[in-house]
């Protein structure tokens, strides 16, 4: 009985196994939209996400800089015809928002997962989304799939003009 308990486990063992060599990550798609992003390589994330600190640093090692706040000052501006308008004034001119997706793959032997992400590239002066970049892979270390955030930050990288 042992030894068709241990065959068992083994076996599944190493299906679960196999099956995570066979996942990788996949090649990061960039759709362009508007003519995409241009200038200083300065942005902000738009929305909260866990993988703040992750991404940061992807962007940093390509030349990016990130602030923490998209504005800090309001600016008040006479619109004629007696209106008054008040708006914050961007320290940025784009903005980030990091979108993840569950699949049903998690990591083996550790606690990270496979994830669909997206990440959208905002042109704040003209409230116009300009870059959407999509990529599956994991949200930290996996056996065989990359994190996600060091290609995500370099196909951005690249389609920076």
């Amino acid at each position: 009985m042992k030894i068709m308990r241990r065959t068992v486990l083994l076996a599944i063992t190493t299906l679960s196994l196999s099956a995570c060599i066979m996942l990788s990550s996949s090649t990061v798609t960039v759709k362009s939209m508007s003519g995409g992003p241009t200038g200083p390589r300065v942005v902000t994330f738009l929305n909260a996400t866990p993988y703040f600190p992750e991404m940061t640093e992807a962007l940093a090692e390509n030349g990016f800089t990130v602030k923490p706040m998209a504005s800090q000052q309001y600016v008040t501006k006479n619109e004629g015809g007696g209106k008054i308008g008040q708006y914050n004034e961007a320290s940025t001119r784009y903005g980030l928002t990091l979108l993840d997706a569950p699949t049903t793959f998690t990591c083996a032997l550790t606690s990270h997962a496979v994830y669909n992400f997206t990440l959208m590239v905002t042109d704040i002066t003209r409230n116009q989304i300009v870059l959407i970049l999509k990529q599956k892979g994991s949200d930290g270390p996996c056996t065989t799939i990359k994190p996600v955030f060091p290609t995500l930050s370099e196909a951005l990288s690249n389609a920076w003009r």
